[in-house]
């Protein structure tokens, strides 16, 4: 259906337009429209789930898009809705009122110029689970939805044991047993093959904090040479594994015709055996020593005597043969020896102090003459937040609203374009100048298959190994429990991985001393990775 517009009609519209191309010129472009009369929320559909210890996102986001910084945002767990754990209202985040627990620990880093209003959530704990419900509000409409946060606890390595069973017919009970998981996690019992083995029988118990203890047994035929394999898992990055050899308690009455007695008095004479053979040989070892000393003494002592012979009639000639008054010729040698002895012992003396390094000046020097790599940064697995840049050296945060490519990914870092896969490489970070002050940054390695385009927790178990520094919680590294790091300064840091042995050290250039050791960093390629912080101007190089 069409309008027909007269020619006061046609007016008004051309003064509407002029109109229209005046504010269009005088206003700020925005990144995202205004918001409309309704809108709805997006949440993800499933529970999200994340490491005790670990940094978690709960995706909100506004649609249809639009800017929602002019908008109210509360955030509360479900069972506290007074008391929210975050309150965004006049363009700022609200100190007050707020749930105390949650203090210091959410942010909104989503971007809400472009709708996105997620929380994040820092140093997550067993309490922090349950239903969460984001509410964004306007002047016209308001809006929630509900994300639910399943916190992981990995328990402790799975115990096992094996007795007799009560009905006999050669067979044993074998018993696993592991505590301290969140939520209830999977047991699976394996023979030496990988063959999953059934089992009925499974317990699972919860203590005062919500962590799982989970036990299981099965009847097996004993062996000598296949063993058990107990696992306990959330996920193939969370678990535990445990084995054991079945006949361990019961091979003595395993034996056909062997009785358990005779057993134990045959252990006990080869034990005493084992004694009597040692200590023969430590006195047969003892009179070698000694006969050998007895001969090294009686060739030392002769040729004393020889020496002694030939000083004395070397004197004699000297006497005979001088005109004029010559020094002794023993006090001569005399002199002579004391001042070789001497001159020898000043060389030991100076070559000890020359060999002899303190361990501090061992590692940095050996480190940083022998392994010291030249690593260049991977620009395509940067942040769309970080540019690279100083011959691929050097790495900075820029406006997230400036970048190229906005993206929702919470951690900000890049990856070497070089891998490591064997022996020892070492290479330094200026992480800040003197007379600069960082608010933030990490270095480490990563391994090769890493989840890089997802927001997963940086822990070692997601595949992260690293040392981070905030202003407000100072040095620490990604391990549960975190263990404290006290240093004045650092400016340079030192990383040194030794892929044969599996560790990753990082070292004080600045006093050449030791920071943090990881000492089970297993996998099979590992790619250097570098984080210049958010919000920060100041950037992060290699040298």
């Amino acid at each position: 259906m069409f309008t027909t517009v007269g020619n006061r009609g046609t007016m008004h519209l051309g003064l509407c337009l002029r109109v229209l191309i005046l504010s269009a010129l005088t206003v700020p472009i925005r990144a995202a429209q205004p918001a409309p009369e309704t809108f709805t929320l997006t949440v993800p559909d499933g529970p999200t789930s994340t490491l005790s210890g670990s940094s978690v996102s709960l995706l909100c986001q506004v649609s249809p898009l639009f800017n929602a910084e002019p908008l109210e945002v509360r955030w509360y767990h479900s069972s506290n809705s007074h008391s929210p754990a975050l309150l965004y209202k006049d363009h700022k985040i609200q100190e007050a009122p707020v749930d105390p627990r949650y203090r210091g620990r959410v942010s909104l880093t989503g971007g809400m110029e472009r709708g996105n209003v997620s929380l994040t959530l820092e140093r997550v704990t067993l309490e922090d689970r349950g239903e969460y419900v984001c509410q964004v509000t306007s002047e016209q409409w308001y809006e929630k939805a509900s994300v639910f946060l399943t916190v992981n606890v990995t328990g402790r390595e799975p115990v096992l044991s094996v007795a007799e069973a009560r009905g006999g017919g050669g067979q044993v009970n074998v018993t696993c047993s592991s505590e301290g998981w969140s939520p209830q996690p999977k047991l699976t019992w394996r023979n030496k093959e990988g063959t999953e083995i059934r089992y009925e029988q499974v317990l699972n118990t919860s203590d005062p904090h919500g962590l799982v203890s989970v036990s299981s047994w099965l009847l097996y035929t004993p062996s000598y040479s296949d063993w058990l394999a107990c696992t306990v898992s959330l996920s193939e990055e969370a678990k535990r594994e445990g084995r054991i050899l079945p006949h361990m308690n019961t091979a003595p009455t395993a034996v056909p015709g062997v009785s358990k007695e005779a057993f134990i008095v045959t252990l006990v004479l080869l034990i005493l055996s084992l004694v009597i053979i040692c200590a023969l040989c430590s006195v047969i070892l003892c009179k070698r020593r000694g006969s050998m000393w007895s001969s090294s003494q009686k060739s030392r002592n002769h040729s004393d005597q020889a020496e002694l012979g030939q000083r004395a009639a070397e004197t004699k000639n000297l006497i005979e043969g001088a005109e004029n008054k010559v020094p002794r010729p023993t006090e001569q040698r005399a002199a002579g020896k004391q001042d070789h002895l001497e001159a020898e012992t000043n060389n030991s003396i100076e070559g000890a102090e020359n060999t002899v390094k303190t361990p501090t000046e061992h590692t940095a020097s050996g480190k940083e003459v022998h392994l010291k790599e030249n690593i260049i940064l991977d620009e395509k697995t940067a942040h769309p937040a970080i540019r690279v840049t100083q011959g691929k050296q050097r790495a900075q945060y820029i406006k997230e609203k400036d970048a190229e490519k906005p993206s929702v990914r919470t951690h900000l870092h890049v990856f070497s374009k070089e891998s490591f896969s064997s022996g020892q490489h070492y290479w330094e970070v200026k992480v800040k100048d003197k007379s600069t002050e960082k608010l933030s940054w990490y270095v480490g390695v990563a391994r090769e298959n890493v989840e890089r385009r997802c927001n997963v927790p940086l822990t070692p178990q997601n595949g992260f190994w690293i040392l981070s520094y905030d202003k407000e919680k100072g040095f620490h590294v990604n391990t549960d429990p975190q263990p404290p790091i006290t240093v004045a300064e650092l400016t340079i840091v030192g990383v040194f991985l030794d892929c044969d042995r599996y560790t990753l050290s990082f070292y004080n250039v600045d006093t050449k001393s030791l920071l943090y050791t990881f000492t089970d960093v297993k996998t099979s390629n590992y790619f250097a990775v570098f984080s210049p912080g958010r919000c920060d101007i100041y950037s992060i190089r290699i040298i």
